[in-house]
């Protein structure tokens, strides 16, 4: 981590600080300022937003048009601020991409798995980059995560190491001597992530909300032996069921992490636990259902928007996301000006059990298919486990798509996990099916027998 760097995110985590202080007011005329600020910018420099919102300069937030990950992915050039980032050159970049290089020298990637679609891909110059870094600070401050000099913290971290993944990134970009952090890979069997964190014993685990089930699970039957004074949950949808299984393991609530790629941090659990309250100083979020009209507190929505206000290399005004969210409609006791979310219903991915031939099973977590499945020029993606075989849906694939090839990357990545390699059978669908509550998960694991 360079010193500029540390510089930025350290002035920034105060500037946040300060405004965990704000009245409704003062957070309200600091949203309307930088979303001015936002709008200006895009408006002279993006050619895609001078027809996106041609003749709505002065129309409110709520008027303006949605844009969707397609559309983005669509207009990537367009959309761009700086000439220098094009869609071709960016994903040649991303390919080669090994340790924590720059995109021309000054933009750090990063890119989305596709749960929802399509991939979309997020460069992010140093003052994008520091903010993001400080809003995932917010959530380890709030989650009692504070290093210092005579306080140094030990952090296993088990999630995707993929080279592109935000968190790869983030911690590739972040060296700090009071955290010593180790990076697991969630796609790694098993067994080996048990034992090495036996040998790590980390003061702080954060890990993919169903990896924090498995290893709770690990924890209660006697083979993980770690006593973690923190537990942070990202990612996925952390189920009543996960914490209160994380909760018997290691005797403290997980604090759960809302964030994307799009947008670094979202919202996170103060010390009450009673929902997750909105970084609205960074984003301003819309809870709107199908035809994109506001849901009141209370109420889930069907799609959440979000406006990136420190954005500036790619402007997201009113992006999408799929994510069900609900806000509380009461306020939470701590005294944070940020609105509270009652709930989120994302993504949620199932753990597979694969059997083996004496009798056992390995259990695999999703991120073993994103390493490979992530990569493909494919509209989505979703991986079934049937009787005796997985099945791979791909939806829309571009050309030169190649089915068994894809079928052999597959059985490989789960040789290189330990897991026993079950027949793969890849199918080409115009669309990924959703499930009775509309969800999309990219792995679903065969229907437990009752």
């Amino acid at each position: 981590m360079d010193l500029s760097m540390i510089s930025r995110v350290l002035w920034l985590r105060r500037t946040l600080r300060s405004r965990e202080r704000w009245s409704q007011a003062q957070l309200h005329a600091h949203q309307r300022r930088e979303l001015a600020a936002l709008r200006g910018w895009a408006y002279a420099r993006s050619p895609f937003y001078q027809r996106f919102h041609d003749g709505l300069d002065r129309a409110q937030l709520g008027e303006l048009p949605v844009l969707t990950k397609a559309t983005l992915m669509d207009n990537f050039d367009q959309l761009s601020t700086d000439p220098v980032v094009r869609l071709s050159t960016v994903q040649a970049y991303l390919e080669q991409l090994r340790g924590d290089q720059r995109f021309a020298g000054r933009y750090w990637v990063s890119a989305t798995s596709g749960s929802s679609g399509r991939r979309s891909i997020i460069p992010t110059d140093a003052r994008e980059w520091a903010t993001i870094i400080a809003s995932y600070g917010r959530a380890n401050e709030w989650a009692g995560i504070r290093p210092g000099p005579t306080h140094r913290v030990r952090m296993a971290v088990v999630s995707s190491t993929t080279a592109w993944h935000q968190s790869a990134r983030v911690a590739a970009t972040v060296r700090s001597p009071f955290i010593l952090t180790e990076r697991l890979d969630a796609a790694s069997p098993l067994a080996n992530i048990v034992a090495r964190l036996n040998e790590l014993r980390p003061d702080v685990l954060v890990a993919y909300a169903s990896m924090i089930r498995v290893l709770a699970d690990e924890q209660l039957a006697g083979r993980l032996h770690i006593a973690p004074r923190g537990v942070n949950s990202s990612s996925e949808v952390l189920t009543g069921e996960a914490r209160v299984m994380a909760t018997r393991a290691w005797h403290v609530s997980p604090f759960n992490v809302y964030a994307a790629t799009e947008t670094g941090g979202i919202a996170a659990e103060c010390h009450q636990h009673q929902g997750m309250h909105l970084f609205e100083d960074l984003v301003v979020p819309e809870v709107v259902d199908d035809d994109y009209r506001p849901v009141p507190a209370g109420e889930p929505g069907d799609r959440l928007l979000v406006t990136v206000l420190f954005g500036r290399t790619i402007p997201l005004i009113r992006y999408e996301m799929t994510d069900r969210v609900r806000l509380a409609t009461q306020p939470c006791p701590c005294g944070l000006p940020f609105r509270l979310v009652d709930s989120i219903e994302g993504r949620t991915d199932d753990v597979l059990n694969l059997p083996t031939s004496d009798g056992g099973s390995v259990r695999l977590h999703p991120v073993v298919f994103h390493q490979v499945l992530d990569l493909l020029d494919v509209a989505g993606w979703q991986v079934r486990q049937q009787d005796d075989h997985l099945r791979v849906l791909v939806a829309s694939p571009g050309p030169g798509f190649d089915p068994t090839a894809t079928e052999g990357a597959v059985q490989a990545a789960l040789t290189r996990a330990g897991a026993p390699t079950p027949a793969v059978h890849v199918s080409v669908v115009d669309d990924i099916p959703a499930g009775p509550a509309g969800k999309r998960p990219l792995v679903v694991a065969r229907p437990k027998p009752p």
